[in-house]
């Protein structure tokens, strides 16, 4: 089981000016780039369930929200969400209606088990650059995702924070990571929709 606290936030077709250049300044590039499909089960008044098929995984990943918490400070000032994560080898979405979406994400990841935070550098497949080194027990990601829903080109993006740790700890990670990151101003959110990924499905799903 995985806990995470959350926060994000949708456009459709194009991000507000600023923000994607904001996301890859600093002096490490984030990781990740390449590309994946994601099933979806569809259940679209299931806001508070997720259920997905993982490209290039066994299994299937099921998400349960547990909490929603007060808004983090400006300019990302969205509630924050309590997570759940489980995996299970044996429930299959196959003979369910589902819906891919096409993924290209981008990911910084923060290390916040120290007295500072600290990012750590990550490859193009999202793992850290030094094989080595032990992945922190406490910490938060922070990532921009080109997202295709169906076989409609519906054009989306997504930026979000994902804090990971024990349940007593990934709120304050959360909110440490955010005030690490360099200044931006509050119209970098500008037109962003704050939802969840099962939320946002049952939008931007094209109707039948």
């Amino acid at each position: 089981m995985l806990i995470s606290a959350e926060v994000r936030w949708f456009w459709r077709q194009a991000l507000p000016p600023g923000l994607e250049q904001w996301f890859r300044s600093g002096s490490l590039a984030p990781g990740g780039g390449n590309s994946r499909e994601d099933e979806y089960l569809v259940d679209p008044l299931q806001p508070e369930l997720g259920v997905k098929k993982r490209s290039g995984r066994p299994g299937i990943e099921i998400k349960g929200l547990i909490e929603v918490r007060a808004p983090l400070p400006e300019p990302f000032s969205g509630r924050v969400q309590i997570w759940t994560k489980w995996t299970s080898h044996a429930i299959t979405i196959d003979h369910l209606p589902r819906i891919v979406v096409r993924k290209t994400r981008w990911l910084r990841k923060y290390d916040t088990s120290r007295s500072a935070v600290r990012e750590l550098e990550l490859d193009a497949n999202e793992q850290l650059r030094d094989s080595v080194a032990p992945i922190p027990e406490h910490g938060c990601q922070m990532e921009l995702v080109a997202l295709i829903v169906g076989d409609h080109d519906a054009y989306w993006w997504t930026f979000g924070f994902e804090a990971f740790g024990p349940l007593e700890t990934v709120e304050r990670s959360l909110h440490r990571t955010i005030a690490h990151l360099p200044p931006i101003g509050r119209e970098a959110l500008d037109a962003g929709v704050e939802l969840s990924y099962p939320s946002w499905l049952s939008t931007a799903r094209p109707q039948e």
